[in-house]
This record gives structure tokens, C-alpha cells and sequence, in this order.
């Protein structure tokens, strides 16, 4: 047994009777002679840093996958430590799994070579066991199998979808991270992206489209480059299976004192491609500290919250959770929605969304009085990124903090160096007081 897979099984079994002991009463009791620490003895950064430490440390966080089962039962445990009944709202799952992912090259000297890599699983098709059999090109050519370099937010660009369904193309290799890319000109500069793999994500899931996509990391790069640039012969191959699963998102209600009060909803992913330390970690970690908060200060305001698996797919989580209370998106008087790498260390730039400019300004405000600012704003008429989208598109009132980040999908998003925990802590310090103070004002005032 590998160490991570003994891990794994650490955490599955430990989270389980954690879990069990939660959903019975409000605050868990210690087991057995397992030291846990006392939340309530610890200040707010000690327990902001616990939650990314522990989360990063239960390995890759890929929806479906045990680490992803046992971290939703360690994030039920939590809830119970913050003094509120948690619950895992289960789902059935099909989980993608690689049976073979491979471009094989023929080299100048009637060689090959061979690059293995990891697929983007929102394709509408896959290849058997043979592959697709065909010559290199690059982006806008006839080529049988286009090689790009592209970074992991390249599903924003027009180009990307034109060339997965263009009717010469069969397949796509794409050279993820690095600090070379193709991109259109005139296109916004985006920082390098470190040595390795910077993956996309599955943004169309639950409805795959275009050709398959082979993505390597951007040590790969300079050979693929090459091979395009003289048109040679190539196998690609991605063969796919799929496995049925159950995957949970866990939930949580804090009753407000009137229940006829409209109620707000905090909600933030909690899966990602690697450990994504301070992609997902930031959100997480204030999730669990407004639990704590308002066991403090009881809220006028019910106040929902969802901490949503399947982000990295479309947000297949979060779609299952809007799809019994779609009426909560217009409903509700705030969504907050805590969203990816605010935490960053590594290029980090803060970005503020907001459903109007009073929301902006009241959140401005907030992070003003902690001597922090965005680095960008979204403006009010825009459609957000990230989960805040499904908000906007429903007409739902919300802020959404997020940022940019230098490893965003990026195996090196690791606990402690990628994580600013002084700027987390001031963000929490914000975001907590304008939770509290929106949970008990008065209809209208948002």
C-alpha cells in the first residue's frame, strides 16, 4: 500500500465516525484518543489555517474519488464543532476514469515517441484502443490533430470551442502550464504559468461536446511544438470509462429568529483537480468560520450554506443543489458566493462581484476597514465567473469574492506556501462582520 493510499483510508475511516457522532448531537464529542483541537479556545487565523492545512493534506480533491468522499465527511465534522447539524446531500455520479491517454509521436528518424498525459473528460467523444492516426498542426490548420499550448482558462476564448468542433480537426493535444502560449492576438497577457500541469476545466460535463482532448504537461512542449511545425504523422489515443458513484455536497441551515425573513445563502466549492490549497482552501476555511460566527450571534436571517463537490465539472454539485429550490435563487435576499484562490499567495489579485452597486459598495466598505481592496471588479451588468453565475443567470441578488492565482490548476497549490494567510484573515475579519450585519437588517436594505 502506497503512503497516500494509506492516507486515504485514515481519513475515510476517521471521517466516518466523526460524521456519525456529528449528525447525533451538535458538538462531537472526542473519540477515542484522538487529540482534536478546541475551536473555540483557538483564535480566527489559528482556525482559518487548520481548515486549508487539514483539507490540503487529504491529498487530490477530484470529484468522485475517495479523498473527495472522505473530505465531505471531515467538512461534516466541522460543521458539528461549530455548534450546527450538518448534512450530505447525496448524488449519484458517473466518475471518468483514463483506461489509456497517450499521443504517440513518429520522429524525423522513423521513431516514436510517446507522451502520456491526462484528458479533458467534457469531450463528446473518446477514442478505442487504436486512436486516431493523423498528422500535427497547430490552431486554425487542417490538421488531423491540433497541438496548442493554452492555459487552464482557455475555455473563456472563442477559439478553444471553434477548433473542439471544427469539422477538419479529429483530436486535440493541448501543452497546459508554462510560460509559452498560444493565444490570439491582441489577447489579455496572462502570468506564466509554473513548469508542469496547468488543467482546464470540464466546464460542459453533463453535456460533452467536440473532439477528444489529450492535455500534457509543459515540459511536453517543446517536442509537440516541433512535431507540429513539420506535420508529422501521430496516434492519439484517449480511451475512456465511466464509474458509477455517490458524491455529496454537505449542507448545513442556521434558523433565523423569523422565519418569514428572507433567508441569505452562503455557498463555495470544495473539489478541485489537485490539493488546490488556496484555490479552494480560502473559501472553505470562511465557510466554517461564519458557522462559528454565527453560533455567536444568533442571525435574524435563516442562513444556508453549501459546500458544493463537482466544481472542476461545470459545477455539477451546485446544479444539483439549485435543482430542488430554484426558487431560492430569486428568493433569497443575498447569495454569497466565497469562490476560488482569494487566498492566494502566488499572483494573487482579488476580484469583487457583486448583483448591484449598493452590494459592491457595502463590500468595498467591509474590506476597506481591514485595509485591503480588490485588485479587480466585475462590473454589476457583467456575468460573473464562477458559481456566482448560476445566481446572475436565475436574476438572485450576491456578492462573490475571487481572484487570480499563479498555480491555479496547478499540482503545485500546496499548503503553507501558496496560502496568504494575512490577507485571508483580513478578508475573513470583513466578510464576517458584512455577513452578520446583512443577517440581521431588515427587508429592503440590501
Amino acid at each position: 500500500m502506497s503512503g497516500s493510499d494509506s492516507l486515504v483510508r485514515q481519513l475515510v475511516a476517521a471521517s466516518l465516525v466523526l460524521l456519525v457522532s456529528t449528525l447525533g448531537c451538535s458538538r462531537p464529542p472526542n473519540e477515542g484518543n484522538v487529540s482534536r483541537p478546541d475551536p473555540n479556545a483557538q483564535s480566527r487565523g489559528e482556525r482559518l489555517a487548520r481548515v486549508i492545512r487539514e483539507y490540503d493534506a487529504q491529498g487530490v480533491h477530484r470529484t468522485g474519488t475517495d479523498v473527495d468522499t472522505a473530505s465531505a465527511h471531515w467538512l461534516a465534522a466541522l460543521v458539528g464543532e461549530a455548534g450546527h447539524e450538518p448534512q450530505l446531500g447525496a448524488l449519484d455520479f458517473e466518475r471518468t476514469d483514463t483506461v489509456q491517454a497517450f499521443v504517440e509521436i513518429t520522429e524525423e528518424d522513423g521513431s516514436t515517441s510517446r507522451h502520456e498525459g491526462i484528458p479533458l473528460i467534457d469531450s463528446l467523444e473518446s477514442t478505442d484502443e487504436h486512436g486516431i492516426n493523423g498528422t500535427l498542426g497547430p490552431p486554425g490548420s487542417d490538421a488531423d490533430i491540433v497541438v496548442a499550448r493554452w492555459p487552464p482558462i482557455v475555455q473563456y476564448l472563442p477559439l478553444f470551442h471553434e477548433v473542439r468542433t471544427s469539422p477538419e480537426v479529429r483530436g486535440l493535444v493541448v501543452v497546459t502550464g508554462g510560460a509559452e502560449l498560444d493565444l490570439p492576438p491582441g489577447s489579455q497577457p496572462l502570468p506564466a504559468y509554473p513548469p508542469g500541469y496547468a488543467l482546464i476545466n470540464a466546464d460542459r460535463y453533463l453535456e460533452p461536446y467536440g473532439h477528444p482532448v489529450l492535455q500534457l504537461p509543459s515540459d511536453a512542449g517543446p517536442q509537440l511544438v516541433a512535431a507540429r511545425e513539420r506535420g508529422a504523422k501521430a496516434r492519439l489515443v484517449v480511451d475512456l470509462t465511466r464509474v458509477s458513484k455517490r458524491v455529496f455536497n454537505v449542507t448545513v441551515t442556521v434558523s433565523g429568529r423569523d422565519a418569514e425573513a428572507a433567508p441569505i445563502v452562503v455557498m463555495t466549492p470544495r473539489s478541485g483537480w489537485w490539493q488546490v490549497a488556496s484555490e479552494r482552501g480560502g473559501g472553505l476555511a470562511l465557510w466554517v468560520e461564519l458557522l462559528h460566527a454565527l453560533s455567536a450571534e444568533p442571525p435574524r436571517r435563516t442562513v444556508h450554506f453549501v459546500a458544493s463537490t463537482g466544481h472542476e465539472l461545470g459545477h455539477v454539485g451546485l446544479d444539483h443543489y439549485l435543482q430542488s429550490r430554484r426558487d431560492l435563487i430569486e428568493s433569497a435576499h443575498l447569495w454569497l458566493h466565497l469562490g476560488a484562490n482569494f487566498a492566494a499567495a502566488v499572483g494573487g489579485n482579488i476580484r469583487l462581484q457583486a448583483s448591484s452597486q449598493t452590494l459592491m459598495e457595502r463590500a468595498l466598505a467591509a474590506m476597506s476597514s481591514e485595509g485591503i481592496e480588490p485588485g479587480v471588479q466585475t462590473p454589476v451588468s457583467d456575468r460573473p465567473y464562477g458559481e456566482a453565475r448560476e445566481i446572475f443567470d436565475g436574476g438572485g441578488s450576491f456578492l462573490s469574492l475571487l481572484g487570480s492565482n499563479g498555480l491555479f490548476h496547478h499540482p503545485d497549490d500546496r499548503w503553507p506556501e501558496s496560502v496568504d494567510m494575512a490577507v485571508l484573515e483580513k478578508l475573513a475579519n470583513a466578510f464576517v462582520a458584512l455577513t452578520l450585519e446583512i443577517a440581521s437588517e431588515e427587508d429592503g436594505s440590501s
